[in-house]
Formats: C-alpha cells, structure tokens, sequence
C-alpha cells in the first residue's frame, strides 16, 4: 500500500509540474519576433493610414485615428497581398508601401494637444490590462501603446501598478 501512494504522489508531482511548464515552452517557442504591438504612431498618422487603406479598397471603417479591430483586419490583409510581414499592425513597413510619412506631434492640426499629452502604457502578448513601464507583470512580454489606443481596444488598467 505505501508503494502506491508513492507511486501516485510522483505521478500527481510529474503532472502538475508538466502544468507549470508547458505554457511557458509554448510562449517560447511561438513567441512572435515584434518589437511591439503599435510602434506609438499618432492618431493622425492613424487616420492617413485607414484613409488610404480605404481608397484603396481595405475597409476599415471610418478613419478616426484609433486602430481598432477593422483596421488591423484591414492591415492584416494589405500586408498579405502586398507580400509584407502580417502583423496586423501599423509599422515602418506599411507605411512605406501605403507611400505616407508618419505625422509627427509638432505639426499644427487639431489634435497637437491631445498628442502631446498622450500618455504611452504597456500591454502583455495574454493579459487584457495596460500598464506602466516598470509594472511585474510585463516580465515576459511588453508592448507600447498609447493609452488612448489601450482604452478603445478594450484594454483596463492594471490594479497593481494604476497607471
């Protein structure tokens, strides 16, 4: 008898270890090669991008500066028919192909406010939180974003670190 219970507490032991692991190996190994998940464009950069993405036949809705899910959607489809890296995201790349110079903050439209005043937090590869920069919940994976995109993406602020 004592021979079983050993044998089940090694076998409980094994299990639970394989639970604690696995999901880390799997975050490793398709761990994506991105250097984050909106490189910190503007919401006019945003606008120019879902505008052309419009004419040009890539529905994203209206183009309001924030890159919800019709607009990755849109991109995700540009970048695959034009043979770019599918990231769904706006990047170097994209914009390069879609012939549009990223706006910056110093110019003089409407929103120079606003933007200025952005604040950028981080968001993880699984969580559903946005953070600030030194939070322990972005050991893994961290990714910038202005807070204005985190909010109308459905993001909600972290309860350790209340950025």
């Amino acid at each position: 008898m004592g021979k079983a219970k050993l044998w089940i507490a090694r076998l409980i032991f094994i299990i639970m270890l394989s639970c604690t692991i696995t999901p880390e190996m799997a975050m490793i190994i398709d761990a994506p090669v991105v250097t984050s998940a909106e490189a910190a464009y503007n919401r006019a950069t945003v606008k120019k991008v879902q505008e052309k993405l419009n004419q040009k036949g890539y529905s994203c809705g209206t183009a309001d500066g924030i890159a919800g899910s019709k607009t990755k959607n849109a991109i995700k489809k540009y970048q695959k028919d034009h043979n770019l890296t599918v990231t769904g995201t706006i990047n170097s790349a994209l914009l390069k192909s879609l012939n549009i110079k990223p706006v910056s903050n110093s110019s003089s439209s409407s929103d120079t406010k606003i933007q200025n005043k952005e604040t950028t937090v981080y968001i993880t590869d699984t969580g559903s939180k946005y953070h600030r920069s030194g939070c322990r919940y972005l050991r893994k994976s961290k990714y910038s974003i202005s807070l204005s995109n985190a909010k109308a993406q459905g993001y909600t602020p972290c309860s350790v670190c209340k950025p």
